[in-house]
């Protein structure tokens, strides 16, 4: 397995995350998900940057973390960068795009649930194999469950049977399944929403849908959202009239 796994490019406000390691269909190790969460850190910290994107190279999206649990170590090691990565995606206030290129498969659904906007190429799979391969899903379980209908995810996560783009796209895991010929153009479509949308509005809509989701109950989410919108909303509003004239 390479050592480099995962590349980050930043051109024009725009990160490229891509995954590249055609040696394990686009699996990574401990190392790899370390430079995973690399990215996210400069995603977080570059204020330059305006939305970012994640696809894989050749016919695989991102197939999840590989661990040799007798390797001296590695098992902490493996763990440790999950827990790391888990972090960074939670506290994460930029766009991600999910350019899904090829098959998707354990992790590689958690990322696509992480993400905020999904575009698949037709023809791809996504799956959950972890039962067939000798090991339980629960971490990707972690972030997809609120994402599929019961009946659906628990045949998904037992049976290990694929499924296909379009009823990813049924379900609500995906914006839109395109043509190959497509794909590219399709991603730039939302890419330039981001970039010429104000970033402190894109920010302030993702905290809010966030915050207001872990609210079970109407009274609550309506009393977080009027302090949202007396504390953050309306200030935001006026500085972005200001500096951008909207």
């Amino acid at each position: 397995m390479s050592e480099r796994q995962v590349y980050c490019t930043v051109e024009n406000g725009v990160m490229t995350i891509t995954i590249d390691n055609p040696e394990m269909k686009n699996g990574i190790n401990y190392i790899g998900i370390n430079q995973f969460c690399e990215c996210f850190e400069r995603l977080r910290d570059d204020d330059s940057i305006k939305v970012a994107v994640i696809t894989g190279k050749g016919e695989w999206f991102y197939t999840g973390g590989r661990v040799n649990p007798n390797a001296p170590g590695e098992n902490k090691l493996y763990a440790d960068g999950i827990e790391r990565y888990q972090n960074l995606i939670e506290n994460n206030e930029k766009p991600i795009i999910a350019a899904i290129n090829g098959h998707c498969m354990k992790a590689g659904m958690g990322v696509l649930c992480n993400a905020d906007i999904a575009i698949a190429k037709k023809g791809v799979e996504f799956g959950y194999p972890e039962v067939r391969m000798g090991g339980v899903p629960m971490m990707v379980m972690l972030e997809t469950m609120d994402y599929l209908p019961k009946k659906l995810a628990m045949e998904a996560f037992i049976t290990c049977w694929n499924f296909s783009a379009d009823e990813a796209y049924r379900v609500g895991l995906l914006n839109r399944v395109v043509d190959e010929d497509e794909f590219d153009s399709t991603v730039k479509k939302y890419v330039d929403v981001f970039l010429n949308t104000p970033y402190e509005l894109v920010r302030l809509t993702k905290k809010a849908y966030r915050e207001l989701s872990k609210l079970p109950r109407g009274d609550e989410r309506s009393k977080f959202a009027m302090e949202m919108l007396r504390n953050e909303v309306l200030p935001t509003m006026q500085k972005v009239k200001q500096e951008y004239n909207v």
